[in-house]
C-alpha cells in the first residue's frame, strides 16, 4: 500500500481542517490567559497613573509638612538700582536705612607704553618679577625671566601659571607697535591688592606700573564703604552677609548722600501660594481618583479606601496649637467634594499668627501636611498599598508566562499527536476505499445468474 505524504489525499478527508478545529479548542486556555494578561497590564497601568497623580499630590503636602519649609522671608529695597537685598535664615526683621558711599573694587595697574619687541630680563639667573595677591607672601607669581620675555610672553606665564594666586594679565595695544600690559586682581576688596617686586637686574621702573584704580595710592580704598543705621562699614566684597543677621544684600552703585531702605518681613504672599496650590494639588488628585471609577479600577476598593483615609485625616482637628481646623485658615470641602480657599480668611489667618499657620500645617506629630504625606507614604511607598498592587500583579503576569510557555509547548505535543492520529485513520479509511472498489469491481465482473419461473 503506497505511503500517505499528506493527510486527507487519501481519504478525502479535511485532515487539516479537523485538526485545525481541534487545536482551536485546545487553545482557548491560551486565549483566556491572553484575556487576563490585558486586564492586569489594564489594572498596572491604571496603578501607575493613579500612584503619579498621589506623587504630585504628596509633593504639593510636602511644601507644607516642615516648619521650615514654611519659614519664608522676603527682603525689599526701596532702590533696587543701587542695593538688593535677600532674607536667608531666620532674618532680623524690621527696616534698615543704608547708604553706599562706595563699591569694592578690583585692584588694577598698567605698565607704561612699551614697544611689542622690548624685552625684559635675560641679565641674571636670579632675574624675575613677583606679583603679591593681598598681605600674604604666599600667595605670590614669581614670573622667571632669567630668559628675556617680551609683555606679551610675561602675560602668557602669568596666565598660565598652575599657582596663580589671583591675578589676570592683559595686553592693550596701542599706536605704533606701543603695548601696555595691565595686572587685574580676579576677586575685589583691599585683601587682593597686587603689590609687585621683582630681583636680580630687572627694574620695576622699566615697567613704570601705575594704579588704575582711583584710590589716590590708599588700597584699603578697593573695599566697598556703607553705613547702615548710621553704622560704617566696609567689605571686601559687594555682597555682604553677616551684617544684619539672616540677610544678604548686594551693593550695586554708590549713592553718597542718600539713604534706602532695606525691609525684611515674613513673605505671607509666598504661604498663602502654598496653601492655594495644597487646595489645587488635592482637587487634582481627587479628579484623578474619581476618573478611574470608570476604568480599570471600576470594581477596585482601593478607591474608595483612599478616599476615606484622606476625609478622615482632614476632619481630624489638630492638637498642633491654637488653630486646629483647616476652616480656621479658608480651607473647606464643598458639596461635590472638591476643597475651596478664602483667601480673605486665610490672609487674616497669616497676619495674626503665621507661625500659627504653620503649625497647624507641619506640625511633626499632628500637623495636616505631615499626616497627608505620610498617609501618601503608605500609599505609594517601597511597601505601600499601590506599590504592593503593582508588584502583585506583575507576579502574576509573569506567572500567567510561565503557564503559557507550558500550555505551548503541550499544544505542540497534542498537535503532533493529532497529525499521527489522524494520518493514520486516513490510510486506514483509504485502504477500506480501495478494497471497497476493488469488490464493487470484481462482484460486477461475474456472471449474471437467471432463473426459469414456472408457469
Amino acid at each position: 500500500m503506497p505511503t500517505i505524504s499528506s493527510a486527507g489525499i487519501g481519504s478525502g478527508l479535511d485532515v487539516n481542517g479537523i485538526i485545525d478545529g481541534l487545536m482551536a479548542v485546545e487553545r482557548r486556555p491560551l486565549q483566556l490567559l491572553q484575556v487576563k494578561r490585558e486586564q492586569f497590564t489594564a489594572q498596572i497601568s491604571a496603578y501607575g497613573e493613579l500612584i503619579s497623580s498621589v506623587s504630585a499630590f504628596q509633593a504639593s503636602v510636602d511644601k507644607l509638612s516642615t516648619l521650615s519649609a514654611l519659614d519664608i522671608f522676603k527682603g525689599t529695597s526701596s532702590n533696587p538700582d543701587v542695593v538688593k537685598v535677600t532674607a536667608t535664615d531666620n532674618p532680623d526683621l524690621g527696616s534698615f536705612g543704608i547708604e553706599v558711599a562706595r563699591l569694592a573694587e578690583k585692584h588694577q595697574m598698567a605698565s607704561k607704553e612699551i614697544l611689542d619687541t622690548d624685552t625684559f630680563g635675560g641679565k641674571k639667573a636670579t632675574d624675575a618679577l613677583h606679583i603679591q595677591v593681598g598681605s600674604d607672601p604666599a600667595n605670590k607669581l614669581t614670573i622667571d625671566l632669567s630668559t628675556a620675555k617680551t609683555l606679551a610672553e610675561i602675560r602668557t606665564a602669568i596666565n598660565e601659571d598652575v599657582n596663580n594666586p589671583g591675578v589676570t594679565a592683559t595686553i592693550i595695544n596701542g599706536e605704533n607697535n606701543q603695548q601696555k600690559l595691565i595686572l587685574k586682581s580676579d576677586d575685589t576688596g583691599a585683601d587682593n591688592a597686587l603689590t609687585l617686586s621683582k630681583s636680580g637686574k630687572v627694574k620695576l621702573s622699566d615697567f613704570d606700573f601705575q594704579t588704575l584704580n582711583d584710590i589716590g595710592g590708599d588700597t584699603s580704598q578697593l573695599d566697598a564703604e556703607f553705613t547702615v543705621d548710621g553704622y560704617t562699614l566696609a567689605s571686601s566684597s559687594n555682597t555682604v552677609s553677616g551684617v544684619i543677621n539672616g540677610v544678604t544684600f548686594e551693593l550695586l552703585a554708590k549713592d553718597v548722600g542718600n539713604q534706602h531702605t532695606l525691609s525684611i518681613a515674613r513673605d505671607t504672599a509666598e504661604v498663602e501660594n502654598l496653601v492655594q496650590s495644597f487646595a489645587t494639588a488635592y482637587n487634582d488628585f481627587r479628579a484623578a481618583i474619581n476618573a478611574q471609577r470608570s476604568g480599570s479600577l471600576s470594581r477596585d476598593n482601593i478607591l474608595l479606601s483612599i478616599e476615606n483615609q484622606v476625609r478622615s485625616v482632614l476632619n481630624r482637628a489638630s492638637s498642633s496649637g491654637p488653630l486646629s481646623t483647616l476652616s480656621e485658615v479658608g480651607l473647606s470641602i464643598q458639596k461635590d467634594g472638591s476643597m475651596s480657599v478664602d483667601s480673605e480668611t486665610l490672609n487674616a489667618a497669616l497676619d495674626s499668627d503665621i507661625d500659627a499657620v504653620a503649625r497647624l500645617f507641619a506640625d511633626e506629630s499632628d500637623g495636616f501636611a505631615s499626616r497627608l504625606s505620610a498617609l501618601a507614604d503608605g500609599w505609594i511607598g517601597a511597601d505601600g498599598l499601590l506599590s504592593s498592587r503593582t508588584d502583585g500583579l506583575n507576579q502574576r503576569i509573569n506567572d500567567l508566562t510561565d503557564r503559557q510557555i507550558s500550555i505551548e509547548r503541550n499544544l505542540e505535543i497534542v498537535e503532533t499527536r493529532y497529525r499521527a492520529q489522524f494520518s493514520a485513520l486516513d490510510a486506514l479509511v483509504s485502504q477500506f476505499q480501495s478494497t471497497s472498489s476493488f469488490l464493487t469491481s470484481q462482484l460486477a465482473q461475474l456472471p449474471k445468474i437467471t432463473t426459469n419461473k414456472s408457469s
